[in-house]
């Protein structure tokens, strides 16, 4: 279940990122998020269930770490 915490933190995580900067958000059993920062735009790829290559998702701004971590919360 998310919780207000687990998404408040995710996003500290986010937006502490600097330059070549990377962290997995809301791992779970059926994979998670794997964010990484280049320059000004936040790389995210979606960690598979079960392991195997991370498949790339979308690009966002460093101003949109909220809209980030609620796509990859949205997933379970």
């Amino acid at each position: 279940m998310n919780t207000k915490t687990e998404r408040d933190e995710d996003i500290a995580k986010v937006k502490a990122l600097g330059h070549m900067g990377e962290c997995d958000i809301f791992m779970r059993e059926e994979g998670g998020g794997n964010v990484f920062r280049i320059w000004d735009t936040l790389f995210l790829f979606e960690i598979p269930q079960y392991g195997g290559q991370p498949r790339f998702q979308d690009a966002y701004g460093t101003d949109e770490a909220e809209k980030l971590v609620d796509c990859v919360h949205s997933w379970t």
